[in-house]
């Protein structure tokens, strides 16, 4: 018998944490091994048909920010796996085949056989096909394995004495792990102490302060009609707290004879006054997709060139690191510039007298900033045609002279967004948008693979170039873009700019929200939202899992790279096992998502892109399908190159 009780030579006791994308995921490259012998699979999640996001008790207003043919949680012919591959349906295909039959729900039935691929489904949809997905995946388990599934939280991770792990649940039920996958999505925050000060104004004063949370959780009934609101935030997160309050309250959009698109409110919605760090809402994701077919690898910067630039990131000094980043900053705008002509050649041969093969030679032997990459623009037959270097720190809106005025001003330029989104002159913006993602993967999964994005100056780049992406892939759809205006435009919404400074006036208990586009104005109410997700902090977590597993040593937290980015669990760039408090990698655990150091930018994959997703889960379902060694010894040194300090960043040389 092995050290934890399971037969030496079967597969182990196996706890995954998490039935969202990642746990589906890892739940189907398992399935796909049909592992021999006896094991048990134990699924713990609150909501285990797919997640909390994604669980079909939410309204069917609140859409997923990518297209449905956009979207897959299973591999296909492009990926690139040891185990075996099974591919499987996208979203859009299975909405549009399997759906139908498969769906209980009328209403999911009814919206799955609307969608087209351009479409953006519903996250209650979503969550069906992640059902599905599960459903399928466990039905082809081998008959060896038993499978239960926990519809609660997971309180603590213990060591136990045999060198197992119990895993505690609510409800008061252990369960024994020989393995066990923290595949949870992202954490709740615990309120800061300026948080939880204007949550005890706005009960003193009978307001509403609603902190950072996932709008679908969110109690909205106390936020009263025609009153005004103030919310910091305008991204995607407000986006759909806009849209619960407005259409959810009553509310119509509709398009007049011209196609434009107006909104005839219910009576019941909120006096809005939006503010933001930027004081600009996320830019319209491109309606029309690209005639160039997206690359599953970068074409000019090559792995060896990230392993070269890798071995400098370890070795040199700060401002050798500087250096390192900067010059791979500069290779992902090359690569963008590259998808950016090729698609505005392959659109228009004709788009300027030098031709797609010239344009190509001078990319590829030109670096960024060299006079003649900055010469291109002049062989174009319409400058506007040229590629813009995007701003990693874009600037933030500017001082206005009124309120008036930046409506205005926001409504003109949200109009814009909404029509180069659908105007196929511009799949430019979608090619590079693909390549600049691209790109940002592969660096970091070579530095993480590596080893060299541990030391402070690799991971702030790592936070910055994925924090990028991130943003740059999560736009809005260009029709959320046009509701925003139109909400504007009747006077439900309006802006108040960049950078919110909130007090509270207790003389006549509202809050005061001040900016720095508008000196000089002020904007009062009693209740206020701040709209944005909370940050996967692992020492915030709101559940005290991580927490208490950082208390006890059983796992290693990262400090935060940048002010912005959270602590992360320490884990093994290769493996994905997470180090333990003394550094040394724990053969038991191991965990992938926002919370981990390492792992891929998302979860819900691009079909046909060799996505980083099925490799990692891949890797780990090699891990879950050897023997359990009941001569296991306790954790020894961390094999991983990571030099990673709870609280504190490595040394600096």
């Amino acid at each position: 018998m092995s050290a934890a009780g399971s037969p030496t030579g079967t597969a182990p006791r196996v706890v995954v944490i998490g039935a969202g994308p990642r746990g589906v995921g890892i739940v189907e490259r398992l399935a796909a091994r049909r592992p021999k012998g006896l094991g048990t699979l134990h699924l713990v999640d609150p909501h285990p048909d797919g997640g909390r996001v994604w669980r079909q008790d939410q309204s069917s207003l609140l859409w997923m920010n990518s297209r449905c043919g956009d979207v897959t949680l299973l591999p296909d012919e492009s990926v690139r796996t040891t185990g075996p591959l099974t591919v499987g349906p996208t979203l859009y295909t299975w909405a549009s085949r399997i759906a139908p039959r498969w769906c209980t729900d009328p209403a999911l039935v009814a919206e799955a056989g609307l969608l087209t691929p351009r479409s953006y489904a519903s996250r209650r949809l979503c969550g069906a096909y992640l059902s599905w997905c599960l459903r399928t995946s466990l039905d082809a388990l081998s008959s060896g394995w038993t499978v239960v599934t926990h519809a609660v939280r997971a309180l603590r991770v213990r060591e136990r004495s045999d060198g197992a792990l119990d895993v505690h649940l609510e409800g008061g039920r252990r369960l024994v792990a020989d393995r066990a996958v923290l595949a949870l999505g992202n954490l709740d925050g615990a309120p800061s102490p300026g948080q939880r000060d204007l949550h005890t104004f706005a009960v003193r004063s009978k307001g509403r302060y609603v902190p950072p949370s996932y709008t679908a959780d969110l109690d909205l009934s106390g936020i009263p009609a025609r009153e005004p609101l103030l919310v910091r935030g305008l991204g995607l997160a407000f986006l759909d707290l806009m849209i619960l309050l407005t259409e959810g309250r009553g509310g119509v959009f509709r398009r007049d004879a011209s196609g434009a698109l107006a909104y005839e409110p219910s009576g019941r919605e909120p006096a809005f006054v939006v503010a933001s760090r930027r004081g600009l809402p996320p830019r319209a994701r491109p309606s029309v997709p690209p005639l160039t077919p997206e690359r599953t690898a970068p074409v000019l910067l090559s792995e060896e060139d990230i392993r070269a630039a890798a071995d400098r990131l370890t070795g040199g000094g700060q401002a050798v690191r500087r250096a390192v980043s900067g010059e791979l900053w500069r290779a992902v705008v090359r690569e963008m510039a590259w998808a950016h002509y090729e698609e505005l050649f392959a659109r228009d041969p004709q788009a300027g007298p030098m031709g797609w093969d010239a344009c190509a030679a001078v990319l590829r032997a030109t670096p960024v900033g060299d006079p003649a990459w900055s010469a291109l623009a002049r062989h174009l037959t319409h400058p506007a045609d040229r590629f813009v270097e995007p701003d990693l720190a874009p600037a933030a809106l500017p001082v206005m002279p009124s309120a008036d005025r930046l409506t205005t001003w926001m409504r003109q330029r949200l109009h814009a967004a909404a029509r180069r989104a659908d105007d196929p002159r511009h799949t430019t913006d979608a090619a590079a948008q693909q390549a600049l993602v691209r790109a940002v993967e592969t660096i970091i999964g070579v530095l993480t693979r590596e080893g060299a994005a541990s030391g402070p100056e690799a991971r702030r780049l790592v936070a910055t170039l994925s924090g990028f992406a991130r943003r740059a892939a999560a736009g809005a759809p260009a029709l959320r873009i046009e509701q925003l205006a139109a909400l504007a435009g009747c006077g439900v919404v309006r802006f108040a700019g960049a950078e919110p400074a909130v007090a509270t006036d207790p003389s006549t208990g509202t809050f005061v929200l001040r900016t720095r586009t508008l000196p000089g104005a002020e904007f009062r109410a009693a209740h206020l939202v701040d709209a944005w997700l909370p940050d996967s902090d692992v020492l915030a977590d709101a559940s005290g899992l991580l927490r208490g597993m950082a208390e006890d040593g059983l796992v290693r937290v990262t400090a935060p790279a940048t002010p912005a980015h959270g602590a992360k669990l320490a884990t093994c760039p290769r493996t994905f096992h997470v180090l333990d408090g003394d550094g040394r990698r724990d053969d038991r655990l191991v965990a992938l998502g926002d919370h981990a150091a390492s792992g891929a930018l998302g979860s819900l994959s691009r079909p046909r892109t060799n996505a980083a997703f099925f490799r990692q889960n891949d890797k780990v379902v090699d891990w879950l399908c050897t023997p359990v060694d009941g001569t296991r010894p306790r954790p020894g040194p961390a094999v991983c190159g990571t030099d990673v300090r709870m609280g504190s960043d490595a040394p600096d040389n």
